[in-house]
């Protein structure tokens, strides 16, 4: 797929699970023993009809579709996803889980029933024939085990779900935005390809993953002239999602970087130490409790929480505006560094208020503590600002003011936070003052 459909559709999802909480019958719970059980059917099935799966020395030639599925049952992850498929497609139907097995078994039997025959003897998996209702549906299961089946609605769940873009609550049995989903709503399709390379080698799982982009692909990409230079070993494949992102040309005989994908290559790595700040700032703020919210709404609840606040000074509200106005025109990163200084000036004003220097305390750290101790802050939000302050490489790393669109979804991050602040600094004064 080209890069606008996939980026186009992945919002969609996105959106989708925002405004209706996505799909529930997409989010499966592994049954492991339903696993077991097919894994032992397809064993013994195998076993009982000598089945004996085709190879590079066959004779009869190599039939890569049959061993792609031998790896399929073989391989843990591979069949448990194959198996994901199949119940998906039974709660379409409304088929009771007691009947999984028995429907998956059955499309399991036809794919078996397939490989003992002689390549040049195996027919279409699947043709037109009388028969009942049900016997279309395992028809319609089996297509399940092949390689080629990988259903969009379901791959745009697991992608948002793997790159931790969004998440499914058992409680309410919606799927629920993370923060990081909210933030790259905000992004333009360039700046969103590159937000997630970023975030594909910040949670990087190994170093030879075929699936998604790290730090040691991206090197090697970044480094090489054309791609014919780059040598990978069969354990490191070039990534899936590089294609998906519209970086790699496999449609050549070669794999080529496009002009668009070197770009995205580039900025991926400028920008990479500030992109994953902010990544980890968005993951470990929800661990918090705290979570991204976006829109022109909270922009007109920040001016108004400014504006109205009894703690704040003129010169505080003065500034803060400023902020929001850099902000409206397109200069991001300097409304950032704005706000930063003044939640910084906010907490220097109520260790006034309650007659402390804030020259008397070195940093951050130690004003949050005293001004938590002393009841002024909640330990919640006191948790939240250590983690904001902490992660200022956002504002003072090598990021360019070209790059800076990478950054503006934090405005409304910070406004939120902003909003809060304000409001239990204003509640503590107006409470001792009464």
């Amino acid at each position: 797929m080209d890069t606008i459909t996939f980026v186009s559709e992945l919002k969609e999802t996105l959106l989708s699970i925002e405004s209706t909480g996505g799909n529930p019958s997409l989010h499966v719970i592994t049954n492991h023993a339903l696993l077991g059980e097919l894994k032992r059917f397809v064993f013994e099935t195998a076993t009982q009809k000598g089945i004996r799966f085709s190879g590079r020395d066959d004779p009869h030639g190599y039939d890569w579709r049959y061993s792609s599925f031998v790896g399929d049952v073989l391989d843990r992850e591979r069949f448990e996803r194959r198996v994901r498929y199949c119940i998906i497609k039974l709660r379409e139907f409304g088929i009771p889980e007691t009947d999984y097995f028995a429907y998956v078994s059955k499309a399991l039997d036809i794919t078996l029933a397939q490989l003992e025959k002689k390549p040049r003897e195996r027919t279409p998996q699947h043709q037109p024939s009388r028969a009942s209702i049900q016997d279309l549906l395992v028809e319609e299961i089996a297509k399940c085990f092949e390689t080629w089946y990988y259903p969009s609605d379901v791959s745009y769940y697991e992608f948002a779900t793997e790159h931790q873009l969004a998440t499914y609550d058992t409680t309410s049995r919606r799927w629920r935005l993370s923060s990081i989903g909210q933030y790259v709503l905000q992004l333009s399709a360039f700046e969103l390809i590159v937000f997630l390379c970023a975030l594909e080698v910040t949670f990087a799982r190994k170093s030879t993953s075929s699936r998604y982009l790290n730090q040691q692909t991206l090197e090697t990409l970044s480094k090489a002239q054309p791609i014919d230079d780059v040598r990978f070993s069969r354990r490191e494949r070039l990534p899936m999602s590089l294609r998906w992102y519209g970086i790699v040309d496999i449609t050549t005989e070669r794999p080529l970087i496009t002009d668009f994908g070197r770009r995205i290559l580039v900025k991926t790595s400028a920008n990479l130490d500030v992109l994953r700040d902010v990544i980890m700032l968005l993951t470990e703020s929800e661990v918090g409790g705290f979570h991204f919210l976006g829109g022109t709404d909270l922009i007109e609840q920040v001016k108004e929480r400014t504006r109205t606040s009894r703690s704040l000074i003129q010169d505080q509200r003065a500034s803060v505006e400023t902020a929001v106005n850099l902000f409206m025109t397109g200069h991001y990163l300097d409304s950032l560094r704005i706000f930063y200084s003044n939640i910084e000036a906010v907490l220097n004003l109520a260790l006034m208020k309650i007659g402390l220097r804030p020259e008397d305390f070195a940093g951050m750290k130690p004003k949050l503590e005293k001004l938590e101790k002393e009841k002024v802050l909640s330990s919640k939000l006191s948790s939240w600002l250590e983690v904001v302050t902490s992660r200022n490489k956002v504002l003072h790393g090598n990021i360019v003011e070209d790059d800076a669109a990478l950054v503006k979804p934090l405005f409304f991050f910070i406004g939120t936070f902003w909003n809060r602040l304000v409001e239990e600094v204003d509640f503590y004064f107006e409470k001792t003052a009464g």
